[in-house]
């Protein structure tokens, strides 16, 4: 028969307290790490650091407990895109103009629109806890009107490799057969609250202590066993649902040819105003 004193409870305990502290220290050291390290963001916004890579793709693999301990928190990695986002935004103007050719006074007709999402064909897709979608590539794209063609200019760029692609695209506005702003939904795994996790983990340190505790008691024992099973099953597997995720594109079709990129509801106004200057114009 096992028996245990108060003082080895409380060595029990402190020991499980100590093993929590460093996980999340480690965890914390982990995410700092991330946030204050300079990210290298050349002209072309290619991810060349393998060591970032590899941290981003945990970051869509880790699940479940082992995702809370060792996987970068959503926050940081919405810092990263919108750093580099912001930086190809600064710059994405010029790009535009050099690719095509073309000097800003030539294209003045309307303002010029950037648009810009996740890309629908992401290496990396999910939804996390806070049921908000993320992917690892993201498309930004700049339109530029002169007084008889448009101009597109995208770019996509992935936090997961050093793969980029650029692409250029020009349309006489009387050869432009359609422009469309489509829907597309698709249905990914989405992790339910925290409250899953954390009630898991409370099931199997009572469950443990119930076993040490049992003193040779078969209910307890048994008792202490079901509540580590359930709280292993309720933390890794049940924490999970299936949701919708909705994503605007928008299409522009010619008679031989079609253009599509990724916007967000925001670009809604900016592209009903170049849909009637296009019609205008025809």
């Amino acid at each position: 028969m096992f028996i245990i004193g108060p003082f080895s409870l409380l060595i029990i305990l402190g020991l499980i307290g100590v093993v929590v502290f460093v996980i999340r220290r480690i965890s914390s050291e982990k995410e700092n790490n991330v946030s204050n390290n300079t990210f290298m963001t050349p002209a072309d916004m290619r991810l060349r650091d393998k060591k970032e890579q590899k941290q981003i793709i945990k970051y869509f693999k880790s699940t479940g407990i082992l995702g809370l301990i060792f996987q970068i928190s959503d926050s940081t990695f919405d810092s990263v895109l919108s750093r580099k986002a912001d930086e190809l935004a600064s710059r994405i103007e010029g790009r535009a103009l050099e690719t095509h050719g073309m000097d800003a006074d030539e294209v003045n007709e309307i303002s010029p629109i950037l648009t810009e999402g996740y890309h629908n064909r992401s290496r990396y897709c999910k939804m996390f806890r806070d049921f908000t979608f993320r992917a690892s590539e993201y498309q930004m794209t700049y339109l530029m009107f002169s007084e008889k063609q448009m101009y597109a200019y995208s770019y996509i760029f992935d936090l997961t490799s050093a793969e980029t692609d650029e692409q250029t695209k020009e349309y006489f506005y009387e050869d432009i057969t359609n422009i469309e702003v489509v829907t597309t939904q698709r249905e990914f795994p989405a992790p339910r609250p925290i409250e899953y996790i954390i009630g898991g983990i409370a099931g199997i340190i009572i469950g443990i202590l119930l076993i040490l505790l049992s003193r040779g008691n078969q209910g307890t024992l048994f008792l202490g066993f079901l509540i580590l099973v359930a709280g292993v099953v309720i933390a890794a597997f049940l924490g999970y649902s299936r949701r919708l995720v909705e994503n605007l594109i928008l299409r522009l079709t010619v008679a031989d040819d079609e253009f599509v990129c990724s916007m967000k509801p925001e670009n809604m106004a900016a592209i009903q105003g170049m849909k009637a200057k296009i019609r205008d114009k025809k």
